[in-house]
């Protein structure tokens, strides 16, 4: 699905949107705008017979009214305004707890629709992301989504008081109230372009965040070469620069919101004005009802302002809504679903004739085919560019072929049930990642049902067991941030403790030594040596030294099966595989 473009030149929707995902709540702003009505008539009946006190007490009245047919005394009218003060502070109350409960749910439910939506997603969708995107989106969008729901709430309360309250105008004086009604209306009408303009500068603004988020992110990963080639000073640069662009559009959005409410108030002032000037060229002479009017009719102007301000924070939020909308729509359409099938085994796994491309003009692989027994031990070599890396995604099952087959046990990859592939096969990155936590954390990485024991298996197959027992709490020591406390060698080792303990049955490794001092490579070189015969390996290397424990090796060229065949086979059949192996000064014997 194609994401909608953010800015001036296309539909914005967001306020549609915003309605569907209240009506999701519609409990809750049944219940804040029943508060909010029967609060702001409260209201209104105060003031009412607080003028009429005040009214009584100038023209030295003993009693107030008559009101539906009956007359209070100014006590006992007193004492009535008072209860009415505390009962409808008791629903405001009620009121801004439910609007903290749907704003606090909102937030809540977006937050998890979208991560949800993005891990479900296809590996090709997660992949094409821009870095920071989905950070960005689950806190400034869905904050932004946040706000603009609480704004809702309160445009709610501000309308539904501001109908109260000409509700009551209108039994006093319908007249006057009507004039002031239209006068309003037509303010409104006035202020739309600014409303549409806001929209619009939203859109730039939104735009300019996700920019500006992404960029950052690519910055920010930079800092060990940023540190070595001494650019700080340009980084700062780019950051200002990125930082400029993004708040100017802030600003311009700020400055047409926080003008909304102001012009509003200044036509509405106006407006008001207008109604007393006719009033007193007719020659209207009940000054109670002509003061009631007065104070509910200033007193509705300032729900009014509310609404024109939630109307300008509406529509600078219309866009952050449409973007995190179209964004779940895009991941939930790219659902990675598999099929059903369950294969008795993974191996033989088995590519036929398959092709795949990024692009139509591009291909990475043409024409792969070739199969991998079990227990066997398989090396991936090939020029940089050549599509080993997209092999390796093609056997982990994380892209399908554009054309041809990827079978696991007899078939077809696409048709095998998820959760059975997920919990036989593992994969080693060339960068081996942690999470911050403790090291058994960092083994097991989210899967239930790994005993210690198990930890304690994997990491010693790993060679990687005697490492974690001389730091302070073995398994239950805290790695720092990603791991930052162990060497890049015991941080591959552990990558691999966490590959094995799944006890998988296929195992993808992606380059694993090639960042690795002679020790800890040859460390890594050892376990895999003792995996030969118990669970099937791919290995996708560039270091030459890697291979000599490979049953068999594929020669990857230009997006194409060149070569496949025992490492002594290959040294007579393929001129890759003699070029580096020389280039790596490995003779014909296998020694350096």
């Amino acid at each position: 699905m194609r994401i909608l473009g953010i800015g001036p030149e296309r539909p914005i929707r967001g306020q549609s949107a915003l309605r569907s995902l209240v009506s999701e709540y519609k409990g809750q702003v049944a219940l804040l705008a029943s508060l909010s009505f029967i609060g702001a008539l409260l209201e209104a009946l105060f003031l009412f017979i607080l003028t009429g006190v005040a009214m009584a007490m100038v023209s030295g009245r003993s009693s107030v009214g008559p009101y539906v047919g009956h007359s209070l005394a100014i006590n006992s009218a007193l004492m009535f305004a008072a209860l009415l003060l505390l009962v409808r502070l008791g629903l405001n109350l009620a009121g801004v707890r439910t609007s903290a409960h749907l704003t606090a749910d909102v937030t809540r439910d977006q937050r998890r629709l979208l991560s949800h939506a993005y891990l479900n997603s296809t590996w090709a969708i997660q992949a094409a992301e821009p870095a920071g995107r989905l950070q960005e989106l689950l806190t400034s969008f869905v904050g932004r989504l946040s706000n603009a729901v609480s704004t809702l709430t309160g445009a709610v309360t501000a309308l539904l008081s501001l109908g109260a309250f000409l509700a009551t105008g209108l039994a006093i004086d319908a007249a006057s109230t009507a004039a002031v009604l239209v006068a309003l209306a037509l303010v409104g009408a006035v202020l739309s372009p600014v409303r549409r303009r806001i929209r619009d500068r939203a859109g730039e603004s939104a735009q300019a965040g996700l920019q500006f988020a992404n960029a950052v992110s690519e910055l920010g990963s930079l800092g060990q070469e940023m540190q070595t080639f001494g650019v700080q000073a340009p980084f700062g640069d780019r950051i200002d620069k990125l930082s400029n662009e993004t708040t100017a559009t802030q600003r311009r959005v700020q400055v047409l919101s926080g003008a909304l409410p102001l012009i509003y108030m200044t036509l509405a002032y106006g407006a008001v004005l207008v109604g007393v000037a006719v009033l007193a060229f007719v020659g209207f002479d009940d000054l109670a009802v002509l003061g009631a009017v007065i104070l509910l009719m200033l007193r509705s102007l300032s729900y009014g302002q509310q609404l024109a301000a939630a109307w300008g924070a509406l529509a600078s939020n219309a866009p952050f809504l449409d973007h995190v909308g179209d964004t779940i729509a895009r991941y939930q359409a790219a659902r990675a679903d598999g099929g059903q099938a369950i294969p008795a085994h993974v191996a033989p796994l088995e590519a036929h004739d398959v092709e795949f491309a990024y692009t139509a003009e591009r291909p990475a692989l043409t024409g792969v085919t070739f199969g991998i027994g079990a227990g066997e031990v398989v090396g991936v070599i090939g020029p940089s560019g050549a599509g080993k890396s997209t092999l390796a995604q093609l056997l982990l099952g994380l892209r399908s072929p554009t054309k041809g087959r990827m079978c696991v046990g007899g078939t077809d990859l696409r048709d095998v049930d998820r959760s059975w592939w997920s919990r036989r096969v593992s994969f080693v990155a060339q960068d081996a990642l942690l999470i911050t936590g403790t090291v058994s954390e960092n083994i097991r990485f989210f899967r239930d049902g790994i005993d210690d024991n198990a930890l304690r298996v994997a990491a010693r197959q790993a060679n990687v067991l005697s490492d974690i027992e001389s730091l302070p709490l073995g398994f239950d020591t805290h790695l720092g941030e990603r791991g930052s406390q162990l060497s890049g060698g015991q941080r591959q080792r552990l990558s691999i403790a966490r590959a094995l303990v799944g006890q998988p049955e296929l195992l993808v490794l992606d380059e694993p030594t090639s960042a690795l001092d002679g020790r800890s490579e040859a460390l890594i070189r050892t376990t895999l040596a003792q995996l030969r015969g118990q669970i099937t390996v791919v290995i996708i290397a560039h270091r030459m030294s890697t291979l000599d424990i490979c049953d068999r090796i594929l020669v990857i060229e230009g997006g194409r099966l060149s070569a496949l065949g025992t490492p002594k086979s290959l040294q007579e059949d393929s001129e890759f595989y003699r070029s580096a192996l020389a280039i790596a000064g490995i003779t014909h014997g296998g020694e350096t």
